[in-house]
């Protein structure tokens, strides 16, 4: 398209509100002068210029100055003084053929004075029009009807359409979703599922066509994937070394998501994604192979998130929930232990949905309700290894295996409560070790740093993977020491065996943890000075007395050690020495099927040199607590699991007179069971 061009010169004077074209008085003397002449090239004619100034204050004007017979133009437009304003002049040639227009520069209007403004104006060619001759044929474009969803299963959404075509041409309807986040299993389905990758609100789009590319119709809709906390995942809180709190969090989303932290919001880190772990060699089944009937890959189809918690955090909240923190001075402590729910060859089937037989789940609530500051856990959260067999029905249809529906079920839902109440100090057990469910172990409860070779999936780091860094976590005058006994062998270890070496090195960084100022407890899962129930009665894990007897002949334990907890057997066990080793407690009754009963009358030491005091038993499921009674002294006691009591022991400091360590051991004193 052509352009042509003309230049516009109008002289604005504040005063008279006349508008004045191109001619002459009454005295016939010429009015103005010629400020701008219309230079329009190929004879094109112009009859009329419009104007319009615009300014502050909703300044407005506009008009029309008359030139088809003159050559040049002058105006006196009236106009408040300031600015800026703008001038905007516009014409159509008499044939039409030219549109011109332009638009001043910003300028300012001083009274009693003549303000100049140019204005460029460009002519273009105006369009010409013209007619064509349609034929075709008809074509009905088809139409969605409706979109639908059903309410989230996990994390997918299924979706659904419909839509018509009164002509179905020229080709059958074709549908194509796409969707603001989440994946789509199929973007072509008339009827696709959404698996959602993030909580929150999605824009689904759905577009018809019957092949014509131009002949489609287009339906929006919303669906919401649901947050963490609708879909029950975990969120605890465990520490680690150096009294480091560790929030921890699982979620079926790839990503993350935030935690706020005393008003300030930032992204979780993520500690290790969704995966399917290959069969590895475990104890259900040595000779694992591809095709065992009675083990499977681990699979994992969750996110392990985790953030450090500042010591002088008030209050943290993620995916809805409040997180326990840490007291500096807790008052009353739950201890347990064994708390999954048996399933494996060869072992009592248990009937993980009746409480009576599996009360983990009522003594998490019981635990729960008694509003402890700390939670201990002597280790062995995981018994599901084992399909359930024809013949069991009262353990039919439950997960098993080392995957995350196992870990669910046996710690994450029964032990709800208990996770929300309280900070966990988590102590690995036996069947937390590799061959077993140490890869669970290692993606939520370790409270190292997730490391791609120390994790238990591959049986060439087992001997990494085995053995855990000992730490200790402060509470007030008191400290636990974690020690990760779970590869501890039924039969002693061989000086310079691989297991020796392992546990000695263990050993003595536990050692160098006893502060002599609090009152030390060792926390693993294995009983030192503890029996086991059989014919005959056998005293403490042969694998760790012979580790620790080769450090400390007669102590057993490093000096400094007030008392010993431990799990593994499944009975309650109070046991003070005369001999002053440090006294034991074993609370392995969290709901794993109970031993046999331990005879009423024990006449074999649990180890070597150790001379009992007092023995008190229960073989019944429960817990215990710990409740403050004063500067380094505790009240045990022991739960069933509605929260009646079996027995309560008390601490009395006494000398360690049967032994070489010096240090004032802690010896109990309990009721008799059934006496409270």
């Amino acid at each position: 398209m052509n352009t042509r061009k003309a230049t516009l010169l109008a002289a604005l004077l504040a005063g008279t509100a006349s508008l004045v074209g191109c001619g002459t008085d009454a005295s016939n003397e010429p009015v103005g002068e010629a400020r701008l002449a219309i230079i329009i090239q190929g004879g094109i004619v112009v009859n009329t210029v419009s104007y319009t100034v615009t300014g502050p204050n909703s300044l407005n004007r506009t008009g029309s100055i008359d030139v088809s017979h003159s050559a040049t133009i002058s105006s006196i437009i009236s106009l408040p003084a300031g600015g800026p304003d703008t001038l905007t002049l516009s014409a159509t040639s008499a044939d039409g053929s030219l549109s011109c227009g332009g638009t001043s520069a910003p300028f300012s209007v001083t009274a009693h004075q003549t303000s100049p403004v140019t204005v460029q104006i460009q002519c273009h060619e105006t369009s010409h029009v013209g007619s064509v001759l349609v034929s075709g044929t008809l074509n009905v474009c088809p139409i969605v009807d409706a979109v639908s969803s059903t309410p989230p299963t996990g994390t997918t959404i299924a979706l659904a359409s419909s839509a018509h075509d009164a002509d179905a041409a020229p080709q059958p309807i074709a549908y194509h979703w796409t969707a603001s986040s989440g994946t789509l299993s199929d973007a072509s389905a008339q009827n696709p599922t959404l698996s959602c990758t993030a909580p929150g609100l999605v824009t689904l789009t759905v577009t018809v066509t019957d092949g014509d590319a131009a002949c489609s119709d287009t339906y929006n809709s919303l669906v919401e994937c649901p947050s963490d906390a609708s879909l029950a995942d975990a969120a605890w809180v465990v520490i680690g070394a150096n009294n480091q709190a560790i929030a921890r969090l699982i979620t079926p989303y790839a990503a993350c998501p935030s935690i706020t932290i005393d008003g300030v919001t930032s992204p979780m880190n993520l500690r290790v994604g969704p995966g399917t772990m290959p069969i590895r060699p475990s104890t259900s089944d040595p000779t694992i192979t591809a095709t065992t009937v009675n083990t499977k890959a681990s699979v994992f189809p969750v996110t392990t998130c985790e953030l450090n918690i500042p010591s002088s955090a008030l209050v943290a909240t993620v995916a809805g929930k409040n997180l326990p923190l840490p007291k500096a001075n807790p008052t009353r402590i739950v201890v347990l232990g064994d708390t999954g729910c048996r399933l494996a060859i060869g072992n009592q089937w248990q009937a993980c949905g009746d409480p009576a037989q599996y009360p983990f789940p009522v003594i998490a609530a019981a635990a729960a309700a008694m509003k402890p500051d700390l939670v201990l856990h002597v280790g062995d959260y995981h018994y599901r290894e084992n399909a359930c067999p024809a013949d069991q029905p009262q353990c039919a249809g439950s997960p098993w295996g080392y995957g995350y529906d196992v870990w669910n079920l046996d710690l994450f839902q029964p032990g709800a409560p208990l996770l929300a109440a309280a900070p966990w100090i988590m102590v690995r057990g036996n069947h937390e070790s590799c061959n077993r469910g140490g890869q669970g172990w290692y993606r939520f409860l370790d409270t190292g740093a997730w490391s791609t070779t120390r994790n238990c999936n591959d049986p060439a780091n087992d001997n990494a993977s085995n053995y855990g860094d000992p730490y200790a976590v402060t509470a007030g005058d008191t400290q636990f020491i974690a020690f990760d006994s779970s590869a501890a062998p039924k039969v002693a270890l061989t000086a310079g065996s691989l297991g020796f070496t392992n546990f000695t090195a263990e050993l003595a960084s536990a050692a160098a943890l006893v502060n002599p100022s609090q009152l030390t407890i060792w926390g693993s899962h294995h009983p030192l000075l503890g029996y086991t129930a059989g014919t005959p009665v056998t005293g403490g894990n042969p694998g760790m007395l012979s580790v620790m007897a080769a450090a400390y002949p007669t102590a057993y334990y490093p000096p400094g050690i007030g008392l010993a907890m431990h799990g593994h057997v499944h009975d309650f066990q109070a046991i003070s020495f005369s001999s002053g080793h440090p006294s034991t407690l074993v609370i392995g009754t969290g709901g794993d099927n109970l031993d046999a009963a331990l005879p009423a009358s024990i006449t074999i030491p649990p180890a070597t040199g150790t001379t009992v005091g007092q023995l008190t038993y229960a073989n019944s499921f429960g817990f215990m607590v710990m409740d403050k009674l004063g500067p380094k002294s505790w009240s045990y006691t022991a739960y069933k699991p509605d929260g009646t009591v079996l027995t309560r022991c008390t601490q009395v400091a006494t000398p360690c007179s049967g032994c070489t360590d010096p240090t004032p051991g802690t010896q109990l004193t309990c009721n008799p069971f059934g006496s409270l």
